[in-house]
């Protein structure tokens, strides 16, 4: 090349740079690796582990201001036998051997009890303490299934000759068959073995019971037909007397005794009747007293003549009005033949389970030499 203006060319030489490993590595390196995560495709730079690196407390690893003290561990809980051989350990020779009988004694009374309740037959159900009263209930509901008496109420309550008396014994017994059994021996029963052991014996008591308990409810309002039927039968027997002994020429005082009995009732019905009643027996007292009692100027073909008219003006109105009392007020009480019935179910129950575990001692049933039979 030519030198136009004489300046003497100056060529330089590169200078030779010695690189050291170590301080090439603690340089910054500006190209980290990258971690690419799969899902978002986000990079995530990954600093490379460096050794005897300073915590970001400034402490380096293996110092801090604590470092001299130890570590103190948590005492560990001892097992259950370690506890037992420990307190053992501490016991006196009296502890020691009261530790020994009383478990023993324990068992010896708790075996003891188990033989004698298994000789005497403690745990085992006593049907036949059942079975004995239920016999005393199934008498009460054999007398009331086949009691008469609340018929005999309803057939006679209109009959002029049955007597009061009688007839008031008819509407007492009525009213114990509506009152049921004894609650007493129902509950008697529910105490015995056979019901507080025997599931299927309990669960037929209960039915039973239930039973009883709704029957009685039922007939609740037997008591009131009842009073309208002795009422009733006082009214006719009252009235037949009084015809008996004086006709139609009934005196004050007798027709208003016998119409206060329906007036002074209390039931509207009987009021209403035994209002009309009066009105129409009135009329024709008065004329059959006049008929019968007549004055020296009336004329005895007039006062009959009136006399029949007030008579069949009144006995019409009898045979048009008067009261039904079995229609008007009927005596319905609970069916007792399907209230036996349950009876029967829990009884034969009883009775078979008795038979298959029967007790001598107490007896009840007769025992042949092969079966016994409980009744």
């Amino acid at each position: 090349m030519d030198n136009k203006e004489g300046i003497n060319p100056v060529i330089q030489q590169a200078e030779n740079v010695a690189y050291s490993d170590e301080v090439r590595e603690s340089h910054i390196d500006m190209n980290p690796p990258q971690v690419v995560e799969p899902l978002t495709g986000s990079s995530v730079i990954v600093e490379p582990e460096v050794k005897n690196k300073v915590p970001d407390n400034g402490f380096p690893i293996g110092y801090g201001p604590n470092e001299h003290m130890k570590k103190i561990e948590k005492p560990k809980k001892p097992s259950m036998s370690e506890r037992l051989k420990h307190a053992r350990k501490k016991l006196t020779v009296k502890q020691k051997v009261l530790l020994i009988s009383i478990p023993s004694a324990i068992v010896l009374i708790i075996g003891g009890f188990v033989v004698y309740a298994s000789i005497t037959g403690m745990f085992k159900t006593d049907y036949g303490s059942t079975y004995l009263s239920s016999k005393d209930l199934k008498n009460e509901m054999q007398k009331i299934r086949s009691d008469a008496n609340c018929d005999k109420v309803v057939e006679y309550v209109s009959n002029q000759y049955t007597a009061n008396d009688t007839y008031n014994e008819y509407v007492n017994g009525c009213r114990l068959v509506a009152e049921g059994v004894s609650d007493e021996i129902v509950a008697k029963i529910g105490d015995t073995s056979a019901v507080l052991r025997d599931e299927e014996v309990r669960r037929r008591y209960e039915t039973l019971k239930t039973a009883l308990k709704a029957a009685k409810t039922e007939n609740g309002e037997v008591n009131e037909t009842l009073k309208r039927y002795s009422i009733w039968h006082e009214w006719i027997k009252a009235e037949a007397a009084t015809d008996k002994l004086y006709g139609d020429s009934w005196p004050d005082q007798d027709l208003n005794k016998a119409a206060a009995i329906l007036t002074d009732s209390g039931i509207d019905e009987y009021k209403e009747y035994g209002e009309k009643w009066y009105e129409k027996k009135k009329v024709l007292a008065d004329a059959a007293n006049a008929y019968y009692h007549p004055a020296p100027s009336a004329i005895i073909a007039d006062l009959h003549a009136i006399m029949k008219a007030a008579e069949n003006d009144f006995y019409n109105f009898k045979k048009e009005n008067e009261l039904d009392v079995t229609e008007l007020f009927p005596l319905e009480l609970v069916d007792t033949a399907k209230l036996y019935a349950k009876f029967e179910e829990f009884y034969n129950y009883v009775k078979d389970a008795y038979q298959d575990n029967y007790d001598p001692a107490i007896g009840g049933c007769k025992e042949f030499v092969t079966n016994v039979v409980c009744e």
